[in-house]
């Protein structure tokens, strides 16, 4: 081998072990410490709340942060629907939380039982803004709920703002859903079917006078 390709592959052996002695002494010593932990989606959950449970605090040594471990005890905060933890080099741990959004919410002897758009249970406690009453329905009917949140979540598609004007969702069976609005006014929607087309009708009927409206039928709406 002539001198100076020798040289080179004797150079670039020295790097890779001082990088690997550099590695080592990284991992065992906290060279790279946790001074800032970001948390960012929590707006329901809290920073500060995601923070403790993680488990991670600040002075410890960034590469041997346990994020699966700090990410799998987020995911069991009621809220959160997925989470993520990123090291950022030299001192930052990075948590990214994606929380579950309320469509609905039911009263009962045990408090306000709040479910997701997916018609998941989420928690008993306060009901964020936007989340709607379902009332007047059948605790043995297990269809009623998930038709009332394919209606909530068809108006929210349509134009989020338009559930500022629900008060409350009857529903004594999935096909005779009732909106009550918070002036007084009444949409009977109907069955939780052509659900967009409705929703696209209630959001012009909104503007309208009229006390009691009836979209169950979308190409052909009434008013009384």
């Amino acid at each position: 081998m002539p001198v100076k390709k020798k040289t080179i592959a004797i150079a670039a052996v020295s790097l890779v072990v001082i990088a690997a002695i550099l590695a080592v002494v990284a991992w065992f010593v906290p060279i790279l410490k946790v001074n800032t932990i970001e948390v960012t989606g929590a707006p329901i959950t809290g920073a500060v709340v995601v923070e403790e449970t993680s488990g991670i605090t600040v002075g410890e040594n960034l590469l041997r942060v346990d994020a699966s471990g700090a990410a799998h005890k987020i995911a069991e905060l009621p809220w959160v629907k997925t989470v993520t933890i990123n090291r950022k080099i030299p001192s930052t741990i990075a948590i990214e939380v994606q929380e579950r959004v309320a469509a609905v919410f039911q009263n009962t002897a045990d408090g306000n039982v709040i479910y997701d758009t997916e018609g998941k249970p989420i928690i008993i406690g306060t009901p964020p803004p936007g989340t709607v009453e379902v009332t007047a329905t059948d605790a043995a009917n297990e269809a009623i709920l998930p038709a009332v949140i394919s209606v909530i979540n068809s108006i929210r598609d349509q134009d989020a703002a338009l559930l500022n004007n629900v008060a409350t969702v009857e529903a004594p069976d999935q096909y005779d859903i009732l909106l009550k609005l918070k002036d007084g006014r009444e949409i009977y929607w109907g069955s939780a079917e052509n659900n967009h087309d409705k929703a696209v009708a209630m959001a012009t009927v909104v503007k309208r006078e009229g006390q009691h409206w009836n979209i169950s039928s979308p190409s052909m709406v009434s008013v009384r």
